[in-house]
């Protein structure tokens, strides 16, 4: 069950349209059993200053054998109590997730009232409302919300829900942690004998998780349990919450009906995995469409080499092509025929595999649709061979034996180039109807991440507490290719375009002015892009008697990378490795010299990143040059305390200015 709390869910007024929720799904208990009124006052006493705390967070997996097939169905059942003095107000619903894999069948809501005493009154008024999961996405998710009225502090709420799961390969994850406390969380599956499940659990701090398997009229029953669950806190810079959340990954391997002497397997391994999701590509293009195959002759006329027709193939799909994510039903896993994609110009990453495969093949290419799992799913093939380990599609194309991937999402993605959110992954290449590979995803290495930026400053002629200056910039790898497909996105909105420029040249503090700027990006190769433009810093120079107070440091790289280690148990993440390189140039004004110098200096956390800071006096300039290195995608816990001494001493260096006095 993944669940995320009402407090996640954007307002509806300002966000969704409401959509329209059949009446039967509710019914309530009218006899339902009343809370505990001791231990409800045990609860409030110990959680006082929270503003709500589950007594009780579970979910019954349950797996039958009906109607010749195996089916899966899930009961919710929460137990909330207003513990805050606002809750009543800010936390008087509840609610639960639907999409395809997990149809709402059932739901029911009822909330108690303390009285006088230590009695409750029922209260059975609310409102059910479906809201959509939005994201930017076509899905078919939503929401349903029981919201009450008439709530005080010390209320609580029941919710329990049915969730039919039409796909036995994509069962629910159930996670142990919420935005509140929770008191007892409880995962139960029940299937026949048998069925063989197999469970991995995933996120920090498993060891929470108590584990417990039972044989009871002829079923298996496993339960995974905890107790005293703080609310989960969220952490910056990690690629999901699945990296630290413990959870609970179920899946069915085989199944062996009475009689039969063979199991069926479901997914036991990677190669079930692969057959289980052949099916929705194994039969894709078979029809040769005319007007797509006259295209490909248009697009590669003139190419000699292989590489040339792939690349040519894969600049158009970016060029003419419009990503629209897709996520209902099965059109979440299925991509749609390549001549249907060409003739609308628009898709999801499925759907430009798809036209990428059939282009390829249609030149004469070695292309393959290919399943991969972006960083924020912390699984591999192996550890968890089910369809929730990828959440996006590629395709790969086999170049002289050597392995490439053309992926139709980034229009800013020079060829040969991956997203830099699926490195380190693992890719599952469909050769064939019985043939697959699986190839991890290279890290681009620091050196192919390279930004440049050179500043020539001076104290204003207008105004002497100003700094002014010009400044150049040169962006190549990621940094390039992800501002370039963000310029490419707001190609018409000039606004927001100006509100990125801004924010990549800004320096020196929050009073920076661009005055004007120019920028270049290319359209083929390496795709770098360079900028260069005026600038001032207002109230930036200080003036001490006869001494003007400079700090050279206009751009502070590495200085957000201050770890908050309060509860922090998830590993800190980078998008890319990359090397940053700026030169400060100061002009030294006539009749006065340089009177305070800072000294050079250097520091690293091990081989993960390193600085170098330098400061030369030319008689007419004051030259600061800094190299930074990011040699590492993540920083383990471990390394916390190191890391953070390490930023400390550069926060320090950043702190130390020039000082000019006025000649005699």
């Amino acid at each position: 069950m993944t669940r995320i709390s009402v407090k996640n869910i954007p307002s509806i007024a300002r966000r969704f349209a409401l959509l329209p929720v059949a009446l039967l799904f509710v019914s309530v208990a009218a006899k339902a059993q009343m809370p505990d009124t001791a231990k409800m006052t045990r609860v409030m006493a110990k959680y006082k200053n929270e503003n709500a705390v589950f007594t009780n967070y579970s979910e019954r997996l349950e797996i039958k054998y009906e109607g010749g097939e195996l089916t899966a169905t899930s009961k919710i059942k929460n137990e909330r109590l207003l513990t805050g003095d606002l809750s009543a107000t800010n936390d008087h619903y509840d609610h639960v997730a639907e999409n395809y894999f997990d149809q709402l069948t059932g739901l029911d809501a009822v909330a108690y009232v303390p009285q006088k005493g230590g009695n409750y009154r029922q209260q059975t008024k609310h409102f059910t409302f479906g809201q959509g999961a939005g994201g930017g996405e076509i899905t078919d998710a939503s929401y349903y919300i029981t919201s009450f009225t008439g709530l005080t502090k010390g209320s609580v709420i029941r919710l329990t829900a049915t969730q039919d799961h039409p796909d036995i390969t994509a069962l629910p994850l159930f996670l142990m942690a919420d935005n509140y406390p929770i008191l007892h969380a409880e995962f139960e599956v029940v299937v026949p004998n048998y069925v063989n499940m197999k469970f991995v659990l995933k996120g920090e701090n498993t060891g929470i998780i108590k584990q417990t398997t039972e044989e009871k009229n002829g079923n298996t029953i496993y339960r995974f349990t905890a107790d005293n669950i703080p609310g989960y806190k969220s952490f910056e810079n990690v690629p999901s919450v699945l990296y630290y959340i413990p959870h609970v990954v179920p899946y069915i391997s085989s199944f062996r009906l009475p009689g039969l002497t063979k199991d069926s397997t479901i997914l036991e391994t990677p190669a079930d995995l692969y057959r289980s999701q052949f099916k929705y590509v194994g039969y894709m293009n078979v029809k040769q469409d005319t007007t797509l195959k006259n295209l490909v002759n248009k697009i590669t006329m003139g190419d000699i080499t292989d590489r040339q027709k792939a690349q040519h193939l894969y600049e158009w799909v970016q060029k003419n092509m419009h990503y629209i994510a897709f996520e209902i039903g099965l059109g979440g896993w299925i991509p749609r025929e390549a001549d249907t994609v060409c003739k609308k110009m628009y898709g999801d990453c499925k759907d430009m595999s798809s036209l990428l495969v059939q282009m390829g093949r249609m030149a004469g290419l070695k292309t393959y649709f290919t399943w991969i799992g972006t960083r924020a799913k912390p699984y591999t093939f192996e550890e968890t061979p089910i369809p929730n380990v990828s959440n996006h599609m590629i395709c790969a194309l086999n170049l002289d034996g050597e392995w490439m991937f053309m992926d139709g999402t980034h229009a800013n993605l020079p060829f040969g180039a991956n997203r830099n959110d699926i490195q380190g992954k693992e890719a599952m290449i469909a050769i064939d109807r019985d043939q697959f590979k699986i190839i991890t995803i290279p890290t681009v290495d620091a050196d192919k991440n390279v930004t440049t930026d050179s500043s020539f400053i001076r104290i204003s002629a207008i105004n002497e507490n100003d700094l002014a200056g010009q400044f150049k910039m040169k962006m190549e790898g990621y940094a390039a290719w992800n501002l370039g497909y963000s310029l490419l996105s707001y190609t018409k909105d000039k606004e927001e375009r100006e509100k990125i420029v801004r924010s990549i040249a800004a320096r020196g503090s929050d009073k920076f002015l661009l005055e004007d700027y120019k920028l270049k990006t290319k359209e083929a190769g390496n795709k770098d892009i360079t900028m260069s433009g005026n600038f001032t810093v207002g109230n930036y120079i200080h003036h001490l008697k006869k001494d003007v107070i400079v700090n050279m440091n206009i751009l502070r790289t590495f200085e957000d990378d201050y770890i908050d280690t309060a509860d922090r148990k998830a590993a800190w993440y980078h998008d890319y490795k990359e090397i940053q390189k700026e030169v400060v140039i100061l002009e030294i004004p006539k009749n006065y010299k340089v009177s305070y110098l800072p000294k050079n200096a250097s520091g690293k956390l091990d081989d993960k990143w390193s600085y170098s800071i330098t400061y030369k006096n030319d008689g007419k300039n004051v030259i600061l040059t800094k190299e930074y290195k990011l040699n590492t995608m993540m920083v383990s816990p471990k390394m916390f305390v190191e890391n953070n001494k390490a930023i400390v001493a550069l926060e320090n260096q950043y702190k130390e200015s020039v000082v000019l006095t006025a000649k005699k």
